[in-house]
């Protein structure tokens, strides 16, 4: 079974590499082709440069001889003046040039008014004669273009068939024509004008082995052509367009670069009359190079394909073992494991997943859409999958139920791969963990959790209740040492006026002065119950409030106490204001002051101090309550929060007054409660003590202070 799969994988590697060589051979081939036509083309762009010189060299040497020819006749007429004296003698050697050149068909001396003077032509049989009839040539192009130049100076018309009032002449003779202007005394007399065949000129232009070479006019029409049929386009009215076999030609003109298709080399010949010359390489020299560029790009691609065939087979067989290979590390994922693309179509699946929905062959799943398959195993979400591309992983519970109508449950697990080929795409990999046996657990622990905390939050509130009754006799404590002085105060006066009824000695002012300081006594003793009974309202929710009164409140619950035994209470409060729970904050207060106090007991010293004090710190508000007791001992330290851990004796401490202080301020006030043992000086004297610290936030109440 695995050795066929690895010649089944080694076979579809192979055929799989060789398309692909083929397919880069095909394409490297075209380019090193196309690199080749550069290369034919930049190799033979001196030798266009070179003809195109060459041609340049001919046309000009040739128009420049019939120039002289001008030059020299114009030299004669003004020397003897020929046009006043003798046009016989003008007409002679007009008749002598026409005889020594036998490329000049025509030759004409026109006079100022544009009439013929002397002409002398030379007929297809190349007999020489001078017609009959003259004509007047006033309104012809070359005599108005003639007229407007300076001496000495030639007009050079376009090569055309020897086209006269826009008739053609037959049999056709290509012919240019230079004229110059004739002047005596700097007046115009008229125009010399020589009209040649220029059949040897052109015989001599295109005469190439390399090159075809045409010729193109200012209409972007053939004027010369390989082809004699298409020659003369414009004049023939065949109107055969360059663009028709160079599509290129507007961008060759525009650029003035080389030809982007490696074909033409283009030039102005004539800048003038916007003439331009077009070379391209000989098709059966071009054809010759690339065959033979051709057959060595082939035989180089046989030579390569020979000697990598060993390796297609290596490459091939080492891709289909890393293809058996993750399919064996997939099938060996204990839990369902499949990967997909972004539409949801499966492309690798384990065992597992076959095992899950129940399938026989991967087959089945590969290839196909993940949301149409009807499975009561439902692992497949749309919704969750895009959610999964857009966060780039997603983790969630999958529950159903079997046909035993047991309820399961699977993690799944989604993680997006995004995978840079040829082609970017993006996966999904899924994998789906049996998580039934541990939810079953975690939900019988979820139960004995809430149980146990439950049982927690009783003890709590036990242990809160125990703490809010061991205050609240030490505040019975307070409030008999508040009463003693009112009561005494009461029993005195009134008895005393009891006494003096009975003594009938009782004055009126003296009756009213009693009662109203026994009303003043009432009054005291009813605002201490009111004090009393507003500290031990169960308030629960947040307001605000300042640091400073809760400290005033707290002082003046225990003060009665605190003056008895001597205890001075020196305070240094910030104004601050915070958002908190109130009355667990007294209750704070009252259990550090109260500790102090106990402590101080102990103290021979008749200095017994306790100091208060408040500031802001950022957004912090920081309190302190230190006293001179001596501090803490390290060996009560570590317990000193625990519950029901007391150094007093069992009749006067429950040892929860720090735990439930620390409980307050930890988790229900947000804030921090610590302590420390410090050495400081008051008034030049050195005392050691308790340091307690609380720590609160103050956005919060600020925050709330201004929706308030």
């Amino acid at each position: 079974m695995l050795k066929g799969n690895y010649f089944k994988h080694v076979f579809t590697y192979m055929l799989g590499i060789l398309f692909i060589g083929a397919v880069i051979s095909y394409f490297l081939y075209l380019f090193l082709i196309s690199y080749q036509k550069e290369e034919i083309y930049k190799k033979n762009l001196q030798f266009a440069k070179y003809e195109i010189k060459q041609n340049k060299t001919i046309i000009h040497n040739t128009i420049k001889r019939y120039k002289d020819i001008l030059l020299s006749l114009n030299s004669t007429i003004e020397k003897n003046n020929l046009l006043k004296s003798n046009l016989t003698l003008l007409k002679k050697h007009m008749d002598i040039l026409i005889k020594a050149n036998s490329s000049i068909f025509q030759i004409r001396y026109i006079d100022s008014l544009g009439d013929e003077k002397i002409r002398i032509d030379r007929d297809l049989n190349k007999t020489i004669f001078e017609p009959k009839k003259l004509q007047n040539k006033s309104n012809r192009y070359y005599f108005l273009q003639t007229k407007k130049l300076k001496k000495d100076e030639f007009f050079i018309s376009s090569l055309d068939l020897n086209v006269e009032n826009k008739k053609i002449e037959i049999p056709f003779r290509p012919t240019l024509r230079v004229s110059t202007p004739v002047y005596l005394n700097n007046i115009f007399e008229g125009i010399l004008i020589i009209n040649f065949n220029a059949k040897q000129l052109i015989k001599k232009v295109t005469n190439s082995k390399l090159f075809d070479i045409y010729y193109m006019d200012k209409d972007k029409n053939f004027l010369i052509h390989p082809n004699e049929d298409k020659s003369w386009s414009t004049q023939l009215g065949t109107n055969y367009k360059v663009k028709d076999e160079i599509s290129n030609i507007d961008s060759l003109i525009k650029s003035k670069k080389n030809d982007t298709k490696n074909r033409f080399y283009i030039e102005k010949i004539f800048p003038e009359k916007n003439t331009y010359i077009i070379l391209s390489i000989k098709k059966r020299f071009y054809d010759a190079s690339i065959r033979e560029t051709r057959k060595n790009i082939l035989s180089l691609f046989f030579i390569v394909a020979l000697i990598g065939f060993p390796f297609t087979l290596i490459i091939a067989y080492i891709q289909a073992r890393h293809v058996i290979l993750l399919d064996y590390i997939v099938n060996s994922i204990p839990h369902p494991f499949f990967i997909k693309d972004q539409d949801g179509k499966f492309v690798i699946v384990n065992d597992e997943m076959l095992k899950l929905y129940k399938l026989k062959s991967k087959k089945q799943l590969i290839g196909k859409n993940s949301y149409n398959i009807l499975n009561q195993v439902s692992l497949n979400s749309k919704d969750k999958d895009q959610l999964a591309l857009e966060q780039g992983r997603l983790k969630t519970i999958e529950k159903f139920y079997l046909d035993d109508e047991r309820r399961y449950y699977y993690e799944m697990i989604r993680v997006k791969i995004p995978f840079y080929n040829l082609f970017k795409k993006t996966y999904l990999l899924c994998i789906a963990i049996d998580i039934t046996e541990i939810q079953e657990l975690n939900t019988q622990l979820n139960k004995k959790v809430e149980k146990e905390v439950n049982s927690r939050i009783k003890t709590e509130q036990i242990l809160s209740q125990q703490s809010k009754m061991a205050l609240m006799g030490e505040m019975i404590g307070n409030i008999a040492h508040q009463w003693r002085q009112p009561l005494s105060n009461i029993t005195t006066a009134s008895t005393g006026m009891k006494l003096q009824k009975q003594m009938h000695i009782l004055k009126e002012d003296e009756l009213i002065q009693g009662l109203t300081h026994i009303n003043n006594s009432a009054q005291y003793l009813s605002q201490t119950i009111d004090d009393f009974r507003n500290f031990f309202k169960p308030y629960k929710v947040k307001t605000n409030f300042t640091i400073d009164f809760i400290i005033q409140k707290a002082l003046k619950l225990v003060s009665a106490q605190f003056k008895n035994k001597n205890i001075k209470i020196i305070k240094d409060i910030e104004y601050t204001k915070i958002y908190n729970l109130e009355n667990e904050f007294t209750q704070v207060i009252l259990n550090i002051l109260n500790n102090a106090r106990d402590e101080l007991e102990k103290l021979d010293s008749q200095e017994k101090l306790i100091f208060i004090l408040s500031k802001k710190l950022e957004n912090d508000v920081i309190i302190q309550i230190k006293d001179n007791a001596g501090g803490i001992s390290k060996k009560i330290e570590k317990k000193l929060y625990e519950p029901y851990f007391t150094t007093k004796d069992e009749q006067k401490g429950t040892g929860i007054g720090l735990y439930m202080s620390k409980q307050i301020i930890e988790k229900h006030m947000g804030g921090k409660l610590s302590h420390k043992n410090e050495t400081f000086t008051y008034e030049n004297k050195e005392y050691k003590g308790a340091v307690f610290t609380i720590k609160l936030k103050l956005n919060e109440g600020l925050e709330n202070e201004k929706n308030i």
